[in-house]
């Protein structure tokens, strides 16, 4: 069996079909959940969502803050100089497209060739990490119950840090990382993700066109009404800027 593992999409429809095409023999495709928000093609990314069968799919953080905003109605009048990717992202969604995000779970549960899987966007509030078979445990315990003490693997996104972490035989947890960017002290530039094949995990990269999240952030240079910080991150993870604070 093969499981596709992504997350963190962050509206880069470019990198998810790249990556769909790249891995289309997947049996099941598992999203750790932040589909929208910093990236320019929300609409685009949960209708391909929307489209695919056999998916096991959570939320994330973004996804929620995106659903808060867009109800809230604070994304109708942003002052120049405060407008954000959140912003941008609600203008282009409709009401069906933030009633599917609010029905995804936090949390969910699947069984793939021998290992039972649980996936959500985060561990904790922040940006931890379990660190411990002790703490596996607990997490593992209170999020899918205890019965299952066979080979376990928990699955988390959020981070946008690449990783398996092995804590003892048959308890692990990995992350896929992003397949949109990477934190500011890495510039890797390619599309992060995951496959599992008959249980052996493979941590892939991708190239992918960047141009059009790059010409997306110049054409909101011009029109000044971004918030300066979105537009100097987009320059650096998609762009060639050296930092994701180089001048504009």
């Amino acid at each position: 069996m093969k499981v596709l593992v992504i997350s963190d999409i962050h509206a880069n429809i470019r990198a998810l079909d790249t990556i769909l095409r790249e891995e289309a023999d997947y049996d099941l495709l598992c999203c750790a959940g932040d589909f929208t928000d910093y990236g320019i093609s929300p609409r685009e990314v949960l209708e391909r969502f929307r489209r695919l069968e056999n998916t096991v799919l959570v939320y994330g953080n973004h996804d929620r803050h995106v659903i808060n905003i867009y109800e809230s109605g604070e994304w109708t009048n942003v002052a120049d100089g405060k407008y954000k990717w959140v912003h941008y992202n609600c203008e282009r969604l409709s009401e069906k497209d933030i009633d599917w995000m609010k029905q995804l779970p936090e949390k969910a549960y699947f069984e793939a060739d021998g290992w039972s899987y649980g996936i959500a966007h985060q561990y904790d509030n922040g940006y931890g990490t379990i660190e411990s078979r002790y703490a596996f445990d607990q997490y593992w315990n209170a999020s899918y119950g205890a019965e299952c003490d066979g080979k376990r693997r928990l699955i988390f996104g959020h981070t946008h840090r690449q990783c398996i972490h092995t804590l003892g035989e048959g308890v692990e947890w990995i992350n896929p990382g992003s397949i949109s960017y990477r934190r500011p002290d890495d510039p890797d530039k390619t599309a992060h993700y995951a496959v599992i094949v008959d249980g052996k995990i493979q941590l892939k990269s991708i190239a992918y066109d960047r141009t059009l999240q790059l010409a997306e952030a110049k054409r909101l240079l011009k029109n000044d009404r971004m918030m300066r910080t979105e537009l100097q991150d987009f320059m650096f993870f998609f762009g060639d800027a050296k930092t994701s604070r180089d001048p504009l």
